[in-house]
Formats: structure tokens, C-alpha cells, sequence
């Protein structure tokens, strides 16, 4: 028992042990009792000469080595070294011990049988009364198993970062205070892009409050192009780790954000939308000159028809029944005519009312149209009021009036060396006024009907029928007026004046 009376559990990892002072320490302490804590002792422990000649060792030591107590005595401590522990590692323990300093480490060892085990050692020097290192009080714990969960942890949380990286959408864990704890590379990219801002703040985002629908694009501006982003977050929870919580089963509450790079989505479906806008317009259009030509057709049969019905009114009797039959049977053939007429002019298409913006409606015209504008060279300007209301009526109509007049203000410039065109819309008095100008010739306006016959460069009158037709018969349905005169510009402005009574509410 000379060898239990230099034995200090108190003082391993701290100080050596000096024999003397163990001593008074221990002789009040009944060695009995003090070898059977030892002998019963979880953890392995072993203590060793200067030369590490294993002098003692416990019940402990021996199942974690797989050797019997007497098949250590007496060898030396190398006897479970591994050649997987770098040679490093014990040079650098002995340097600590033989400075009297304690050491504690993890040693790749071996067991009897070859299978290996990583311990971790904490080796303490016993100093005796000389200062000299008399013993070293070794403590080892087998933490395979622990050291293999914090690989598994270690290597799945590297599997997930790896998957996160390699994702497209930006992805970023927030804590309760909106802090990111966990974020990708794609999500670390566009916190970069923002210079330095939070990609969630950038996109007015408060997780757990506002949630986006899933075909909700919000806008950035990144390195001057516009960029649209889907947004989606959800809750998340775990277990609180914090050393109060053992007991309990607190929560922690965390957020998952993943942001997507909508841009070229929301093109295509722009591109769409786009597309069945334009040929919705086209379809108007086409219909409108349809109903027109049918309609001049009509009024121009049905000028013979009446000299036919007033020569019948004259007939006094002295004409031939064969002349009155003829002109019966011309009338009748002339009625028929009108009536296949009529029943092959189309009808419009019913559309409902909406409610919108008109700077959007502009925005829609002048996608519409910016091809022709890049190809005959047109400057566009676009002056919206900043007091409009939302508006109440037939949308496209009135997209598909306002493309006419453009497309007439587009050939009217059509000559010019310097093309401008302008597109304004503000309230007077009780009525939003819309206007149309070029700076094109200079209109020819009867004072009587207000009817615009513009001159073409030859001087010819040209016919603007057709875009007039439709865009008074839109605004003559809101109860509206179309005034003709000349532009600030120097040639056309057409300017459609609406109530606001029938266009707020959407009154017919």
C-alpha cells in the first residue's frame, strides 16, 4: 500500500502531487478505504515509475486494456501504444511531465487482443520531497463511442453544408432574435451581391409574419439589373441544450428561409402575358375593322335600296307589272344582302371590369410597342399624375384603343428626322384625361364635328377611320368625349376626356 499512500484524486489535471504533503492529507483516511474506491473506480487509472513501469493498476484499467492486473505489472506503459499516434503527441506529454506539469491528451492504444481504442489520458507527476518526480498517476477513459458521434455529428453536418452549398436557392436558418445562425453558399453570394445587407431585410421580410404566396415575386436591384426573387420561410424547432433545460423540454424556435432567383420565371411568364395581351388586342382590333367595313357596306346598300322603295312610292300605274316585280325582287334581294351582313359582322367580346392601375396600362402599351420603337427610332415620354385613381372598366378595350391611336401617332412621325411621342394622363376637374401626342403634321380639324383628317407629307388627307371608330365608340360608352387638337409637341394630340363617375366604380 506504499504506492495507494501518494495517490490524490483531488489533484489530477492541476498540480503534481508532492508525497509529503499527501501524506498528512491521507492519514486520517483508513487505507482500506481508500484502496477500495480506487479498486471500484470507473475509470481506469494506473500509476507508474519515472521509467513508466506500470507499478499498479486498477479493476478498470484492466477490462479497458483486456489484460490481466498481473500481465501489466512490471512492463512498461508503451505496452498499449499504437503506432496510429503520431509521435509528436508523446513528445509533447513528456515535455509537460518532466516539467512537472500535468498532461492530458487522447492516445490511439491497443488492446491485448490488436483492437484499437482512442484514450483519454490525463497523466499527473507525484513529486517527492527532494522535487523529485517520484511516480505518475495515470487516469484513462475509453471515448470510441464519443469521438464516433462527434465524427457522425461532424460529418453530418458536413454532408448537410454540402448540400445546402450545392442547392440554387439561398438558404439561411434565423434564430429568435432574426439572427442567421446556419446559411449556404448561395444565400452567402447574394448577402455579398447586397454588399453586406441580409438578403431577408433586403426583401422586407419578417419571418413569422409575413408570409409570401407562392407566385409572389419581390424585386432587387443587384449590380443595376432587376432581379425577382420567390420567397418561402417555415418554423422550426429543437431542443434547448442549455444546461437548465436538462430536466425540462425546452424549446428553441428557429425559421428556415429559402429564397429563389424567380428572374427568368418571371420573364417567361411576362413574355406570356405579354403574348396573350397582344394578340387579345389583335382580336379587337381585327373585330373592330370587321364591324366597321361591315358596317360602311351596310349604310352604302342600303342607299340603292331606298331609291328602290321611293321608285316604288312613285309608281303611279303607268309602269309595267314586269317593272314592279323587278324592283320587288331587287328590294327583297338588297333586304336578304343586308340581313347576311348583319349577321356576319361580328360581335365583341363581353369583358369584365377590372379594377387597375394606368401607369401599368402604360407599362403594358409601351412593352407592346418598344419594338417599333426601336425600329423607327422614337423617343417615348410617359407623364403619369401621381393622384389617379384606381380606375374601374374594360381594361384591354380601352389598352386596345390606346394601342390605335399609337399605332396612328407612329406613322404620322413616320417622316419626321426627330420622332417624339408622348403619353400623359392627369385629372381636370371631374374627368381623367388620357392623351396621345406625336410631333407629326399639324392636324386638320372641322370645327363643326371635331374629326381629325391629318395631312399626309404629300398633302393628301389621310383616313383614320378606324382608329378613331373604336376608340369613340369605347369612350362614348363611358360617356366621354374625344377632343382633337394641336400637340405641345408641334403635331397631334388626341385626348380622350372620361368622368370619373363611370370609370371609379365601373358605371356603364
Amino acid at each position: 500500500m506504499t504506492v495507494m499512500q501518494n495517490y490524490v484524486p483531488d489533484a489530477i489535471g492541476t498540480v503534481s502531487i508532492n508525497s509529503a504533503g499527501l501524506q498528512q492529507m491521507l492519514s486520517d483516511l483508513p487505507p482500506e478505504l481508500f484502496y477500495g474506491v480506487v479498486e471500484q473506480s470507473s475509470v481506469g487509472i494506473s500509476i507508474t515509475d519515472p521509467a513508466a513501469t506500470i507499478l499498479y493498476c486498477n479493476n478498470a484499467f484492466c477490462r479497458l486494456t483486456g489484460y490481466k492486473r498481473n500481465e501489466l505489472q512490471h512492463r512498461n506503459h508503451n505496452v498499449l501504444a499504437s503506432k496510429q499516434t503520431p509521435k509528436s503527441r508523446y513528445e509533447e506529454m513528456w515535455h509537460n511531465l518532466i516539467q512537472h506539469r500535468p498532461w492530458t491528451g487522447r492516445l490511439i492504444n491497443k488492446r491485448k487482443d490488436g483492437s484499437l481504442y482512442l484514450a483519454e489520458v490525463t497523466v499527473t507527476p507525484v513529486v517527492g520531497a527532494d522535487n523529485q518526480i517520484t511516480y505518475y498517476l495515470g487516469m484513462h477513459r475509453d471515448i470510441s463511442e464519443q469521438y464516433a458521434l462527434e465524427r457522425r455529428d461532424h460529418n453530418q453536418k458536413a454532408m448537410i453544408e454540402a448540400v445546402l452549398d450545392a442547392a440554387p436557392a439561398a438558404i439561411a436558418v434565423l434564430n429568435e432574435n432574426q439572427q442567421v445562425v446556419l446559411d449556404n453558399l448561395t444565400y452567402k453570394t447574394l448577402r455579398t451581391d447586397l454588399q453586406g445587407l441580409e438578403p431577408y431585410k433586403a426583401l422586407g421580410i419578417l419571418p413569422g409574419q409575413n408570409r409570401s404566396k407562392p407566385d409572389q415575386f419581390h424585386l432587387l436591384m443587384i449590380r443595376g439589373r432587376q432581379h425577382w426573387f420567390g420567397i418561402q420561410h417555415q418554423p422550426l424547432s429543437e431542443l434547448n441544450e442549455e444546461v437548465a433545460h436538462y430536466f425540462g423540454e425546452g424549446k428553441k424556435t428557429y425559421t428556415l428561409l429559402m429564397i429563389t432567383d424567380q428572374t427568368n420565371r418571371r420573364q417567361q411568364m411576362e413574355l406570356s402575358r405579354l403574348e396573350k395581351l397582344r394578340a387579345q388586342v389583335e382580336e379587337q382590333t381585327l373585330f373592330s375593322t370587321i364591324r366597321d367595313i361591315l358596317d360602311v357596306a351596310i349604310i352604302q346598300s342600303q342607299t340603292p335600296l331606298n331609291m328602290l322603295q321611293a321608285a316604288l312610292r312613285l309608281d303611279d300605274g303607268s309602269n309595267s307589272s314586269h317593272s314592279v316585280t323587278a324592283i320587288n325582287t331587287a328590294l327583297q334581294t338588297g333586304r336578304n344582302a343586308l340581313e347576311r351582313l348583319n349577321l356576319y359582322r361580328p360581335k365583341m367580346k363581353d369583358e369584365e371590369i377590372t379594377r387597375f392601375n394606368l401607369m401599368d396600362l402604360f407599362s403594358d402599351l409601351h412593352d407592346l410597342q418598344m419594338l417599333r420603337l426601336e425600329h423607327i427610332d422614337a423617343l417615348l415620354q410617359i407623364d403619369v399624375a401621381s393622384d389617379l385613381p384606381m380606375l374601374a372598366m374594360q381594361r384591354t378595350r380601352l389598352l386596345t384603343g390606346l394601342s390605335l391611336l399609337f399605332d396612328r401617332a407612329c406613322q404620322a412621325i413616320a417622316d419626321q428626322p426627330n420622332k417624339q411621342l408622348k403619353l400623359s394622363a392627369f385629372l381636370n376637374e371631374q374627368d381623367l384625361c388620357i392623351e396621345v401626342h406625336d410631333n407629326g403634321a399639324a392636324p386638320v380639324i372641322t370645327a363643326t364635328h371635331r374629326l381629325l383628317q391629318p395631312q399626309s407629307a404629300n398633302g393628301e388627307v389621310r383616313n383614320d377611320t378606324i382608329e378613331l371608330s373604336f376608340a369613340q365608340n369605347f369612350v362614348n360608352d363611358l360617356r366621354g368625349v374625344i377632343e382633337v387638337e394641336t400637340s405641345e409637341l408641334g403635331g397631334t394630340c388626341i385626348r380622350l376626356r372620361l368622368p370619373l363617375k363611370t370609370i371609379e366604380g365601373g358605371e356603364k
